[in-house]
C-alpha cells in the first residue's frame, strides 16, 4: 500500500521502531471511517488496528495489510500495546505528540514499556496519493453541481438560512455525508462578513450573496466560494456598484491560479494575488491568506500566506480564495481548489466565475 510504504519510509528518517495513530485525521486512511476511537500501530514490518466492538466488524471488513486487536475491559489498550511492543521489539515509539492531550501522554509514558518520542504525522498529508486525489474530486464534484443547483434556485424574499438549509440538502442529495464546515450564506452588506454565519436576513433582488461551502465525501473536504447577484428588478452584472470590486477579486484569483506550479512558493502564490488587490486601492480590505492546504481536514497547511515558503510539489491541493470586503456595502469571495500538477494547476471546478445572475439556467 502507497500508505504504509510513505509512513515506513518516514520511520526510516525518523529513527523510529514504530508510530501509534491516535488522531482522526491520520488515523482515516488506515481505518477507512473517521473516528475519535480506536488507534493504528505501524512498524517497519507489520501494521495494527486496535478498536473496540462499536467499529472492530465495520473496520476488519476492509482492513487488508493490517492485524486487528479488539480492545475491551479484558484487553485494554496498554495492555494491547505492551505485547505488541514486546512482539515487535520496539525500542523507540513515536505517538501525535499535537493531538496528544498532556494527560494522555503522562499516562501513555508511565504505562509503555518504551522510549516513547512525540513527532507530528500532518506533514506526510500534504502530498495527496492518487486514492486521496479521487476522493477529493469526488467532493468537489459534489460541490460544483451544488453551485449550479443552489445559484438557480436562489430567489428575492428567501431568507440566508433558507439557502443554507437548501444547499447542504442538495449536497446530501449528492452522496455528501455531511458539510466540510458550517455554510455561510451572505447577503447585501452582510457580504463584508468574511466568515459570518447565515441570519434569518430577507436575501433582496439585486444584492450580492455570497455562499462558502464544502461537501465531506468518503472522509474528504471539498471548499468552494461563489459571489453571484441576486437577480430582480433591473439587477444587472455590469450596473451593480461593487463590479468593479468583482472584477478586482477575479483578476486576484485567476493570477494566484496562473503563478501554481512546482518549485513555487506558497508565499508567492498569495503574493500574485495580493498584489492585484493592493493595487486597485483595497489591500486593506483583504486581510486573510490567499488560500489553504485542504484534504481530511478543510484547513490543512501549507497556506498561501505572505510569511508561508513552503514550496509547491505535484499533487498537493490547495484553495484560491482571495476577497475584498466593505462594511455598509457587502464583499466578494471567489474560490476554488487547485491540484498542483508538473505543469502547472489544474482548478477541480467547472463553476463559472463571471458574475451570475441568481435564477437563471441558461448557462448550466
Amino acid at each position: 500500500m502507497e500508505l504504509l510504504t510513505r509512513l515506513r519510509d518516514w520511520l526510516k528518517r525518523e529513527r523510529l521502531d514504530g508510530v501509534l495513530i491516535s488522531s482522526r485525521q491520520n488515523k482515516l486512511p488506515h481505518l477507512g471511517i473517521s473516528t475519535g476511537s480506536g488507534y493504528v500501530l505501524v512498524t517497519g514490518e507489520s501494521a495494527h488496528i486496535l478498536t473496540d466492538f462499536r467499529y472492530y466488524q465495520e473496520i476488519a471488513a476492509r482492513a487488508a495489510g493490517y492485524e486487528m486487536h479488539l480492545l475491551n475491559g479484558d484487553n485494554p489498550l496498554l495492555v494491547v500495546l505492551n505485547q505488541l511492543i514486546a512482539r515487535e521489539g520496539i525500542a523507540t515509539l513515536g505517538f501525535e505528540g499535537d493531538k496528544v492531550s498532556w494527560q494522555t501522554g503522562c499516562a501513555w509514558r508511565d504505562g509503555l514499556n518504551v522510549r516513547l518520542s512525540a513527532c507530528s504525522l500532518d506533514p506526510l498529508r500534504i502530498v495527496k496519493t492518487e486514492e486521496e486525489l479521487a476522493r477529493l474530486r469526488k467532493a468537489c464534484a459534489i460541490a460544483d453541481a451544488t453551485a449550479r443547483h443552489i445559484c438557480a434556485w436562489i430567489r428575492p424574499g428567501q431568507t440566508e438560512r433558507e439557502v443554507a438549509a437548501e444547499l447542504e440538502w442538495f449536497m446530501k442529495q449528492q452522496g455528501a455525508d455531511n458539510p466540510s464546515f458550517d455554510t455561510l450564506v451572505l447577503s447585501g452588506p452582510r457580504g463584508s462578513l468574511p466568515h459570518g454565519k447565515p441570519s434569518d436576513k430577507i436575501i433582496a433582488a439585486g444584492e450580492l450573496i455570497t455562499l462558502d461551502f464544502g461537501a465531506r465525501c468518503q472522509g474528504y473536504c471539498s471548499d468552494m466560494t461563489r459571489t453571484f447577484l441576486v437577480a430582480g428588478g433591473d439587477a444587472s452584472p455590469e450596473n451593480h456598484p461593487l463590479y468593479a470590486v468583482y472584477q478586482t477579486v477575479l483578476a486576484a484569483q485567476l493570477a494566484a491560479i496562473a503563478a501554481i506550479r512546482p518549485g513555487v512558493t506558497c508565499s508567492e502564490v498569495d503574493r500574485a494575488a495580493r498584489d492585484i488587490i493592493t493595487r486597485a486601492g483595497y489591500g486593506a480590505h483583504f486581510g486573510h491568506n490567499t488560500g489553504h492546504a485542504i484534504g481530511i481536514d478543510v484547513h490543512e497547511e501549507p497556506r498561501f500566506s505572505p510569511g508561508d515558503t513552503t514550496v509547491l510539489q505535484p499533487n498537493m491541493v490547495l484553495t484560491v480564495e482571495p476577497g475584498i470586503y466593505l462594511e455598509g456595502l457587502g464583499g466578494v469571495r471567489i474560490e476554488d481548489m487547485v491540484l498542483v500538477t508538473p505543469e502547472g494547476g489544474e482548478v477541480l471546478y467547472t463553476m463559472p466565475k463571471t458574475l451570475l445572475l441568481t435564477g437563471e439556467k441558461s448557462w448550466i
